[in-house]
């Protein structure tokens, strides 16, 4: 008699299943209803998750006992599979606002001198904080006639930083940090209120102890501005053990945050990354490396600093790159929680007249000593190793150098499959892209290997009396099984321009096609209702040419809508519709038979026009066209 895996006895089967990736134990557990109850046994569940996703927010819930393992098993893979197939969960229109921050799932709405704040994914109503009474506490906000400029900059562990400001003097504004606490600790909900002495290109990262900004302000002996950071304790306990005075980023290249630098702050650290290195582009040049920075948060001194500025990044005979198309972040595995650079670079490959975009992952290495990382008496950085080329072997143009140049070079190295995601990869037949123009956010989330494009597509719904229909657009991979091969049953083609050195072992994946969502209005009901939310109306009436931001995390899309820049004097405090797609699994509307005295309430806010989510069973209604 044939042993089966649903026959063996579950310590075997536990043992199994402990060496499998978390794809394939959930696989596994969907092949027949006996091996599904193994997505129930809470000890496999807890160290499937300790094992793949321990840094996750579903994993820390479960550490907290707010829910089980079994749930946090289930909405990682649940919300790694809708964003993967772009099939989100629900989708609604939030209000309106000014500007908005999202983070951690919290939201916070800025709208005129107050911010509305809710933790979305928990479903809490919004609460409001007014600010009126901190700013007009400022000795401008009477004397100036000029109207003030409010802005959000950052949101993390129950605080909100917000940058205040006279329009007519830029160089004299305020940081409010502000808690958003329900009840603040002795009802103070300014924690620290900041002078600035400018607000160039002003950004701020913080935790619940520290706050760091950064304006770039520093001059450097090239005779060119440079980022300047300072850091403020705000808590009493956690003290700056540095210098009052700002900590400079020397050599540190980039100007534009998201595109060329990244900051970020995690796990007790500062983090700094750029893709830039010099200020001039030199004629003869041959690397590119990322210039990596980090120092601990109660330490802000140049002495405890880590930098790295010769993290491999590309050679220049790759190809030029489009630059209206790079976007630079840090974001941090949900594994190993260390930090990864994920930049989107579209590229001239190999000299080729077709662009091609494609998401490269790279570790933030920045060893505790990189002494061997200062750059060489001609510019060139060292290799850390003494017998390291400066400059390549028989290459002519090594011979037409000279004072006046400052190469860098490294020899190629290996770009393994994991290092890059293409964005069409050879074996994905025809597929439609969209010009600059028309791609109005555009992101990529590590954590489900998904790239996520906010585009507005024209063929869509074709109606002249409308602007082009916003949709969302994703690709997405995951690593492949051993015995996979593609449709046309060969093996699929290593692409030697992005992985010259790719090993022969190197991990293979398997892409999906990329998905557009939601289907055309004339498709059901519920889609119809599904372009009304994406394309909200404006305060200011039809718009052909729209302004959106947008934030995207691991498990959320959140976005505003504004009417095309006029650059005139009231573009800031112009109002905006912000819509939010949810990728994680929410409460369910209640069954029919529910009978509590708020299931008429639920039922109206399931059909909102301003809200849609999925329920189980409603691909057969659109089908049939019974949805709503």
């Amino acid at each position: 008699m044939p042993i089966t895996l649903d026959g063996l006895p579950f310590d075997i089967l536990f043992y199994i299943t402990a060496h499998l990736q978390f794809d394939d134990i959930i696989n596994l557990g969907h092949t027949c209803r006996l091996l599904k109850s193994l997505l129930h046994e809470s000890t496999l569940c807890r160290r499937t998750i300790e094992a793949n996703f321990p840094h996750s927010k579903e994993a820390r819930l479960a550490q907290d006992q707010e829910i089980t393992y079994c749930d946090a098993l289930s909405s990682i893979h649940d919300r790694r599979e809708a964003f993967s197939n772009a099939r989100p969960f629900s989708a609604r229109i939030i209000g309106q606002g000014n500007s908005f921050c999202y983070r951690q799932g919290v939201l916070c709405i800025l709208e005129g001198s107050s911010i509305r704040i809710s933790d979305v994914h928990a479903s809490s109503a919004f609460f409001e904080v007014d600010l009126s009474p901190f700013i007009n506490t400022v000795p401008e906000a009477s004397t100036s006639p000029s109207e003030p400029k409010i802005s959000l900059l950052h949101y993390n562990d129950e605080i909100v930083t917000v940058h205040y400001e006279k329009k007519a003097r830029p160089n004299n504004g305020r940081i409010f940090v502000i808690s958003t606490k329900l009840n603040p600790p002795g009802g103070k909900r300014v924690i620290k209120e900041i002078q600035l002495e400018s607000s160039y290109k002003l950004f701020a990262r913080h935790t619940a102890s520290y706050l760091y900004y950064g304006t770039y302000t520093g001059m450097g002996e090239h005779g060119h501005h440079e980022w300047e950071i300072r850091g403020v304790s705000l808590d009493r306990r956690h003290p700056l053990k540095g210098c009052a005075r700002p900590l400079q980023l020397e050599e540190f290249f980039g100007t534009d945050v998201g595109s060329t630098i990244a900051f970020e702050v995690h796990n007790g650290y500062f983090y700094a990354v750029s893709n830039q290195t010099s200020f001039e582009v030199e004629e003869l040049d041959w690397t590119s490396f990322y210039h990596c920075v980090r120092f601990p948060l109660d330490r802000p001194k140049r002495d405890f600093m880590d930098i790295n500025k010769k993290v491999y990044r590309r050679q220049h005979a790759e190809g030029p790159i489009h630059d209206s198309w790079t976007d630079l972040t840090i974001q941090f595995d949900e594994c190993t929680d260390e930090p990864m650079i994920v930049e989107s670079r579209r590229e001239w490959q190999k000299g080729s007249s077709r662009q091609l975009r494609t998401f490269y992952i790279s570790d933030f290495d920045c060893p505790e000593k990189c002494d061997s990382a200062m750059p060489s008496a001609d510019g060139s950085p060292a290799m850390g190793a003494s017998d390291a080329p400066l400059l390549p072997e028989d290459d002519p143009f090594t011979e037409l150098l000279d004072s006046t140049n400052r190469p860098n070079y490294a020899p190629t190295k290996p770009r393994f499959n994991w290092n890059f995601h293409p964005e069409f990869p050879s074996d994905c037949g025809t597929t439609r892209s969209f010009i600059l123009a028309r791609t109005k956010f555009r992101a990529y989330n590590y954590a489900c290997s998904s790239f996520l494009d906010l585009v507005e597509d024209e063929r869509c719904c074709n109606n002249p009396a409308t602007p082009p229909c916003l949709r969302i657009r994703i690709g997405s991979r995951r690593v492949a099984p051993f015995d996979w091969t593609p449709a046309d049953k060969t093996p699929p083609p290593k692409d030697k321009s992005l992985s010259p050195l790719t090993a022969e072992d190197d991990v293979v994946y398997r892409h999906s096609s990329i998905n557009m969502w939601p289907p055309p209005a004339s498709r059901c009901p519920c889609s119809k209702r599904l372009h009304q939310i994406l394309n909200p109306p404006l305060p200011t009436g039809p718009a052909y040419n729209r302004s959106i931001t947008g934030v995207l995390d691991e498990r959320s899309l959140v976005y505003m809508i504004r009417s095309g820049r006029s650059y005139g004097s009231n573009d800031d405090n112009a109002l905006g519709p912000i819509v939010m797609i949810s990728f994680n699994r929410g409460p369910l509307p209640p069954k029919p038979n529910d009978k509590s005295p708020d299931h008429e309430e639920k039922m109206e806010d399931e059909f909102n026009p301003s809200h849609w989510q999925w329920t189980p069973g409603l691909s057969t209604a659109c089908k049939s066209g019974t949805c709503r």
